[in-house]
């Protein structure tokens, strides 16, 4: 069954995601960073390079109309308004407002990464149900006062 976990009231997104997609890429799983837009996939691409000075995250963008993000190597960054079919052991970083759920091969796992915006906060009460609805195991993390 694939698993979604929320990260809500995150203080940092960007560098949350880079941590999260270094500890996953890490641990041997294919990682897929879900972008909104080119800007932000392009920040993203600049600050898994910085982010820490002594973190290396292997990382690529991967073409719109290939077939699938290449995660063999490292981090995929890839953005869009449609989640795209992927490997069904990629573990998928969504900081989009895209519903994973609704993918045409949902991915095993989900990590949904949301600040402290109330209107994040209000989209992602709806990805959270959406979710669970399409029978994911849904996991709740409150960064709140953490980072």
């Amino acid at each position: 069954m694939p698993t979604t976990t929320f990260y809500t009231h995150v203080a940092d997104v960007p560098v949350f995601a880079c941590r999260l997609a270094h500890k996953a890429w890490s641990s041997g799983s294919r990682v897929l960073l879900w972008l909104e837009d080119e800007g932000e996939l392009n920040r993203m691409d600049a600050l898994l390079w910085t982010y820490e000075a002594s973190a290396f995250v292997p990382h690529g963008i991967w073409q719109q109309g290939a077939a699938q993000p290449d995660t063999h190597s490292g981090v995929a960054l890839a953005c869009g308004d449609t989640p795209v079919a992927v490997a069904a052991d990629t573990v998928v970083l969504n900081l989009a407002d895209a519903y994973w759920c609704d993918a045409p091969q949902p991915p095993a796992r989900v990590l949904e990464i949301i600040g402290n915006n109330l209107d994040e906060l209000a989209a992602a009460r709806n990805r959270f149900r959406a979710y669970r609805e399409a029978g994911f195991t849904v996991e709740h993390h409150s960064r709140e006062g953490k980072d």
